[in-house]
This record gives structure tokens, C-alpha cells and sequence, in this order.
């Protein structure tokens, strides 16, 4: 009889273990489940993906995008969120990786378009991002800018060094800080050309020593305006020469994320103060490069400015949402130049219409997706998966264009 029950509680086990192993995850289900399109024509962002999205955005105080540069769908896109943002959640500032001198000229053009290119053509390496279809996003997103209330925040290095130059040289102290002012003008008159942008601020190592001399010359008032103008020159400068050294095998490449990043964030926050009030909550959206759309350092190592965003509103009670966006058939074949790992995330290829992919839904599953691929792209891909919100596929993209200012392509 003992024996008997003995067999029976084994069986009972047995069929108990069985019945709880659980089936194998249908990845490919999940990922259609959780995969809606979009369209965003004439500047409407609309269907079942951009509902979806404004569905997870609605105790956002800050939403991300991350970026690929120079692509001909991304601004416009951007322009359709922002365009909605606006209408349906009470958005009103965009910041962006630009420089903060050309952004303030652009939000005093309230939307001319005209002006901002003549800006971007004046000085040619100003406006780092300067294709048609980002000027005309900076035109939209400034349209609505009052003095005093910029819409667009620059957080971005200096990027022309003319234009800070011209400005400072009416506010030198004395003839030799003036003569040493213009002779630094004429040189980045002659060094900043669109087709070697950093080869003033960038490539010469005298260049830093140089802007640093000046504003010790210049002994300006802390927060003066010719204060804001030589420490923009000094940082950007430093910031650019840790890449510099970095790539003549000095092990100080890392810096040129981190101090960038810190950058952003201190220049973020100079221009919250400014707006934000004691009961609402300014709204902000962000547009910058992918790699500073990470939650959590980057893949260059430095903690980000989107990472700031999300942990700034979680201060304040609020949300921040994250969308990365890979266009396709531009500089980007398929999504697999984002990296190999996104095969595990599209399996079935490159979407053929727009597409929001939800990776939160994904994220208590990423070592799963990750198990697809090989051991040497797993971390990439988890890392991806927890760093954005969601993946926004725009399918035959393009290069963008230049035809408004006449630039090289890049």
C-alpha cells in the first residue's frame, strides 16, 4: 500500500511539473501584436500607431526622439508629432542639438523660413543641421516663439565661431582685446566652410589655448552676455578637443561624450528655469542624435541627456517617453544598419509602410529576443530594447536635401 501511494505521489508530481512548464514564447506573435502603423502626410500624424503612442505619452512632460542625421523623413516626421504634441497634449518648446547662438537668431525669425536660410548661408557652419527639410522644421517650430519665450532651445555646442566673435568684438574691454578678437574672426572666416566644418573649432590645437587667452583678456562679468559668448567658445573648443586627441590615440575620448552631455543638460535646464512656473509644468520635446535618445548611458559611454529627461520627470511626478526612429533607404538600407541585432526585432525584414514597434511590451522578454542572436550582439540588444519606449520605422527614406542653401551632401 505505501508503495502504491509513493507511485501515486510521484505520478501527481511528475504530471504537475509537466503541466506548469510553460509553452515556448511566440516571439514572432508578440512582435505583431505589438507592432501598429502609422502615417504621417501632410504633416498629420495619424492611425492606430500614432493613437497608440499619445496613449503612453499622456503623463509625459518630456518626449524623445532619437534620430538618424541628414535623412529626409525624419524632420518631417518630427514635424507631425510636434505638430500633434502641440494640439493634443499641450506641448510648447522643442529642444534641439543646435547651437544655442543660431537657434536664439531663429526664434527671433518667428517662422521665416526665408531669414533662417540666409542665416544657415551667411554662416555656413552654424546651424550644424541644415538640411531642407530640418530648416523647414525650425521654421514650424518657431512660428509661435515670443520675445522673451523662445520655442526652440539650442543646447547643443557652438558650432560657427564667427558668429560669437562678431558679436563679442563691440564689447571688448580694451584695443589689444580687440585686435586679438578680429584676428581670430578673419581666421574663422577663412577656416569654417561647410566642407571642413571643424577645422577651426575642431582640427587646430591652437585653437582652445587661443579662445582660453581671450577670455581671460576679456575678464567678463559672470552671465554677461560676452561671458555666455567666451565660455560657449571655450567649452565647445575643449569638448572638441578630447576627439581630436582621441582619435591621435590619447585615452581621453570618453570625455567628449560625457562633457558634451553634461553641456546639454546644464543648457537644458537654463532655459527650464526660465519657463517654468510654480503650477504647470513646462512640456518639452527633445530631437537630437539616437545615441543621446539612450535611457542610461550610451553606447559611447556617457550618461544622457535623454536619461536626464526621464529621471527629471520622474522628479516631478511625470513621465518621459522615448522614440527611437529608423528610417530605411536612405543612408540607412534597413533596419539592420541600426545594428545586426534588429533582425530579431523585424524579422521578416524592413516594414514596407510606417510602423511603431512598442519595446516596453517587449522588456520583460528581452532575454528571450536576446537569445536569438549571437552572444557577441546580446547586450547590444537588451541595452536597445530598455533604452527606448518604442522603435519608429519610416520605410523608403531618402538622403535629405540641400537645394535651399546649396551645401555639399554629407
Amino acid at each position: 500500500m505505501r508503495t502504491l501511494l509513493l507511485a501515486l505521489a510521484a505520478l501527481t508530481l511528475a504530471t504537475s511539473a509537466v503541466a506548469q512548464t510553460p509553452a515556448p514564447l511566440d516571439t514572432k506573435a508578440l512582435l505583431a501584436a505589438n507592432t501598429r502603423p502609422f502615417s504621417y502626410a501632410d504633416g498629420r500624424l495619424a492611425g492606430p500607431g500614432a493613437d497608440f503612442m499619445f496613449g503612453q505619452m499622456k503623463n509625459s512632460q518630456f518626449v524623445f526622439l532619437g534620430e538618424s542625421h541628414h535623412d529626409h523623413e525624419v524632420p518631417i516626421f518630427a514635424g507631425a508629432l510636434y505638430s500633434r504634441l502641440q494640439q493634443d497634449l499641450g506641448y510648447r518648446y522643442l529642444a534641439v542639438e543646435q547651437d544655442p547662438v543660431a537657434i536664439e537668431a531663429v526664434n527671433s525669425y518667428r517662422g521665416d523660413l526665408a531669414r533662417i536660410v540666409a542665416l544657415a548661408r551667411r554662416y555656413p557652419t552654424h546651424i550644424g543641421f541644415s538640411s531642407d527639410q530640418d530648416l523647414a522644421f525650425l521654421a514650424q517650430a518657431s512660428k509661435i516663439a515670443r520675445p522673451g519665450d523662445p520655442t526652440v532651445w539650442g543646447l547643443e555646442q557652438a558650432q560657427g565661431v564667427a558668429p560669437y566673435l562678431e558679436e563679442l568684438l563691440p564689447l571688448t574691454p580694451d584695443a589689444a582685446t580687440r585686435a586679438a578678437t578680429q584676428a581670430l574672426l578673419d581666421e574663422a572666416r577663412l577656416k569654417e566652410t561647410r566642407a571642413n566644418q571643424g577645422a577651426f573649432l575642431h582640427d587646430d590645437a591652437t585653437t582652445l589655448p587661443r579662445l582660453m587667452a581671450l577670455q581671460a583678456a576679456y575678464g567678463a562679468r559672470p552671465g554677461s552676455r560676452a561671458d555666455v559668448l567666451l565660455t560657449g567658445l571655450v567649452t565647445s573648443a575643449r569638448i572638441y578637443s578630447y576627439n581630436r586627441r582621441a582619435n591621435a590615440g590619447e585615452r581621453v575620448g570618453l570625455y567628449n561624450n560625457t562633457e558634451r552631455e553634461a553641456l546639454f543638460k546644464r543648457a537644458f535646464m537654463g532655459h527650464y528655469r526660465q519657463v517654468a512656473g510654480a503650477e504647470a509644468l513646462p512640456k518639452v520635446m527633445f530631437k537630437f542624435g539616437s545615441w543621446h535618445g539612450y535611457r542610461g548611458r550610451s553606447p559611447g559611454g556617457a550618461f544622457t541627456i535623454a536619461n536626464f529627461a526621464h529621471e527629471f520627470a520622474i522628479s516631478n511626478g511625470r513621465e518621459a517617453y522615448g522614440i527611437v526612429v529608423v528610417p530605411t533607404g536612405g543612408y540607412e538600407a534597413d533596419v539592420t544598419e541600426e545594428g545586426p541585432w534588429m533582425k530579431a526585432l523585424f524579422p521578416d525584414g524592413p516594414p514596407k509602410s510606417p510602423v511603431v514597434l512598442d519595446l516596453r511590451a517587449l522588456q520583460p522578454w528581452s532575454r528571450v529576443f536576446a537569445n536569438q542572436v549571437p552572444a557577441d550582439q546580446q547586450a547590444d540588444l537588451r541595452d536597445y530594447i530598455f533604452a527606448h519606449d518604442a522603435v519608429v520605422v519610416l520605410p523608403n527614406s531618402a538622403k535629405a536635401t540641400w537645394d535651399l542653401t546649396g551645401f555639399p551632401v554629407p
